[in-house]
């Protein structure tokens, strides 16, 4: 026989688990191009050296607002990666490798986040082209083009879910199109594997709301445009910029889904200022969401 202490503290335990399972999860979501480390600038073009302070201090401030925070970043070369996680602290990981090589050569299309708040339950690379398992290029894309996909999991509540992030090619439109695809059904055996988690998709699409890749993937109907959906906060409406105060379009994004379950309710969106004390930290804006995973 159980002692009833025993049996109460049994039960209490069995009950504070079902409930932090059950929980909802705050969670912020990010996503930047960051601009590659150019050797030759373009003009109001800083270098790396000058952008990184500040492209860290305002990551690292958008971080900290939130208690569970996924970054997706674009264009981000092998050493802008060290310096960036460096900045950001010990705490920080990244998930995802160079795409020229699958290791280090090339840009990344990483994930970042906190090992201290979520842990990676698993992760892949896969290139968006008809051979997504092997470094290659896609549909007469001027570059090699990936996804990064995470299954993550919320250490404190054990919530899941599936964060991925891309950068969509900007010569070919049929890279694009087909690209998305690539991304959809490569997060669609993820939730083969790991079930029906929610899915947040970040990433520069080379592609306004009117154009190729957008239109692909709403067509698709598994996703919607944060956009949308939440509260926008501030008066920036685009997030490519070049390096000019003027904004030119918004072609990064942040994405929700399976639309069909709705498993995220949506809080505020807001595109942040990439102009700081005289300097471009980078030709595109910051997108920042703030999400309830239910």
């Amino acid at each position: 026989m159980v002692p009833k202490f025993w049996a109460s503290a049994l039960v209490l335990a069995t009950l504070f688990a079902q409930s932090s399972f059950c929980a909802s999860l705050p969670l912020r979501i990010i996503t930047f191009n960051i601009r590659y480390a150019a050797t030759s600038l373009e003009t109001n073009e800083k270098p790396w050296s000058t952008r990184r302070p500040l492209l860290v201090n305002q990551l690292s401030g958008q971080a900290a607002e939130a208690s569970t925070t996924v970054i997706g970043l674009q264009e981000v070369l092998n050493n802008q990666l060290i310096d960036i996680k460096s900045g950001l602290g010990t705490q920080w990981a990244h998930i995802g490798v160079g795409r020229d090589d699958g290791a280090t050569q090339g840009e990344y299309s990483p994930i970042l986040y906190r090992t201290d708040v979520l842990k990676v339950l698993y992760s892949e690379v896969k290139w968006l082209s008809p051979t997504p398992d092997v470094v290659s290029f896609g549909w007469g894309a001027g570059s090699r083009r990936i996804v990064t996909i995470g299954v993550f999991e919320h250490i404190a509540t054990g919530k899941r879910f599936i964060h991925a992030n891309t950068h969509l090619d900007n010569v070919s439109s049929q890279a694009r199109s087909e690209g998305i695809k690539v991304v959809v059904t490569r997060i669609k055996a993820v939730q083969q594997t790991w079930g029906p988690l929610p899915v947040s998709l970040t990433g520069d699409f080379n592609s306004a709301p009117d154009g190729d890749a957008y239109s692909t993937l709403t067509g698709l109907n598994y996703l919607e445009d944060l956009w949308n959906l939440a509260t926008h906060v501030g008066t920036n409406q685009l997030t490519y910029t070049g390096f000019s105060q003027t904004g030119i379009s918004r072609i990064d994004y942040i994405w929700l889904g399976p639309k069909d379950t709705q498993p995220y309710t949506p809080q505020t969106i807001e595109i942040v200022g990439n102009y700081v004390d005289g300097v471009f930290v980078s030709d595109h804006r910051m997108v920042v969401g703030d999400v309830i995973v239910i």
